[in-house]
C-alpha cells in the first residue's frame, strides 16, 4: 500500500503543470537587427510584450543585439526562441561609466547617456512592433532614429519636499 501511494505521489509530481514544460508554448529562433542612424546598433537590449497581452503567456523575452547589431529573442535560459505572434518591442541602450555601482545607486550618483532615444526604452512610446511567425521575424531591421542629442540622466536619487 505504501509503495502504491508513492508511486502515485510520484507520478503525481511529474504531472503537475508547469514541471516539465508541457504549458510552455512552441518556441520559434528567429534573428532580426537593430540600427540606429543607419547603422548597426551592438549592446542594445530588446523586450519584447505580447500584443495584444495574452493573459496565458506572460514571460518576458528579452535579447541584446551582438557587434552587428543583430539579435534573437531568449524566451526561457534553457532554449532559444519566442512564441509565434505579435508584439510590442522597447529597445534600449545607455553608456554607463565605470564608477557607477548598480548594487548602491545612491551612493554614486552619475550621469547615464541615453544611446538610443530614451522613449524607444517603453513599449507604449517606441513605436516599434514585430510579428514573429516560423519563417522569420518582420521587419527583420528595427530601424531606430536619433536628433544626435543625447539625453542624459542623472542617477542620484531626490528625496521628496516633505520628508525631512
Amino acid at each position: 500500500m505504501r509503495s502504491t501511494f508513492l508511486v502515485f505521489g510520484l507520478v503525481g509530481l511529474v504531472a503537475l503543470p508547469g514541471c516539465g514544460g508541457a504549458d510552455r508554448p512552441s518556441l520559434v529562433t528567429v534573428t532580426g537587427q537593430v540600427t540606429l542612424n543607419g547603422q548597426p546598433l551592438s549592446g542594445a537590449t530588446l523586450s519584447f510584450l505580447k500584443d495584444p497581452v495574452d493573459p496565458t503567456y506572460r514571460r518576458p523575452t528579452r535579447a541584446v543585439t551582438d557587434a552587428s547589431g543583430n539579435f534573437t529573442p531568449n524566451t526561457y535560459a534553457d532554449s532559444q526562441g519566442i512564441a509565434p505572434g505579435k508584439y510590442k518591442v522597447a529597445v534600449s541602450k545607455q553608456e554607463i561609466p565605470e564608477e557607477f555601482n548598480a548594487e548602491n545607486p545612491e551612493g554614486t550618483a552619475v550621469d547615464l547617456v541615453w544611446v538610443t532615444p530614451k522613449f524607444y526604452s517603453d513599449f507604449e512610446t517606441s513605436g516599434l512592433t514585430v510579428e514573429i511567425t516560423s519563417s522569420g521575424v518582420t521587419p527583420a531591421v528595427l530601424a531606430l532614429e536619433s536628433t544626435g542629442e543625447a539625453e542624459v540622466e542623472n542617477t542620484q536619487m531626490t528625496q521628496p519636499s516633505n520628508i525631512p
